[in-house]
This record gives structure tokens, sequence and C-alpha cells, in this order.
């Protein structure tokens, strides 16, 4: 692994994170929209230059939210198997949306996704979820690429 690459990411994840402490939600998605069972249909990204968090909804049950900030692969190739630890289990939740970034492809019930999002819990945990359980589509409206 490259150190200087993991210390990069890292530094940038907790630039995220500073920034969503000072900050407030960029946009809150309505409680009628955040029932539907399946995602809607994808939309533009946003701008990665966006500093406040996009609040999402997880409408899936038993979600795995996985992060391992020391695993150089986990922070800039989000998957299963780079990002072995799994820091919370969600269901039919709330999250702020840190930034969204590609990588393992997850396919499930007939839909299919590379992108991932790095959320920051209720309770403060961060992990990625991939975005095909985060009502949105394929990228999520509102939340930035990350920088790296």
């Amino acid at each position: 692994m490259n150190t200087r690459r993991l210390l990069k990411a890292t530094t940038a994840v907790a630039a995220v994170v500073a920034a969503l402490t000072l900050g407030s939600p960029a946009a809150v998605a309505s409680p009628a929209a955040a029932q539907t069972d399946r995602p809607t249909t994808a939309a533009s990204p946003a701008s990665p230059a966006s500093a406040a968090a996009t609040a999402v909804y997880i409408w899936a049950t038993n979600v795995n939210v996985r992060y391992d900030g020391a695993d150089a692969d986990c922070v800039h190739h989000p998957s299963r198997a780079s990002c072995v630890k799994i820091v919370a289990t969600v269901s039919r939740t709330t999250a702020e949306g840190m930034c969204q970034h590609p990588g393992e492809e997850i396919v499930d019930s007939g839909y299919r996704n590379r992108w991932w999002t790095l959320l920051k819990l209720p309770g403060g945990t961060i992990g990625w979820v991939n975005n095909i359980y985060i009502q949105g589509g394929e990228k999520i409206a509102g939340v930035p690429d990350c920088g790296w």
C-alpha cells in the first residue's frame, strides 16, 4: 500500500467529516418521498465543491455500513473485500451523504450499481454504503464526488 496515498485519502475524509460537523445538510428529502421501496431513476451528479452534507435515505433493511480508514483500498475503492469491517447495520433510515466514489459493482434484486456513498450516520459513525440501497438512483443528487 502507498502510505502517501492513504494519508492523502485519510486527510480528505477527515476534512469532509470536519465540514459536516461545522455545516448543516444542504438538502433534506421529504418524508413522503423517502417511503418508496425501490430506488428512483438516476439523477445528475452534484458539484464536488459542495462542502455541506446531503441527507440521503437508505430504503433497504439490514444494510451493512463498511469502513476501514487504515486500508487504502477501502478508502479508494470501496468494496466488500477491501472494506471488511462492518461498522453498522442500518434499515430504512436517513444519514448524511458526505461524498460518493466508484467501487465494486453490487447486483441485487435486478439492480446493479458501482457507486458507493460515504455516510455519516446519526450516531456519528462513518462508512460506505453502495448506492443501490440509497434512494436516488445510480448517483445520488446533492452528494458530491469524493475528491480522491
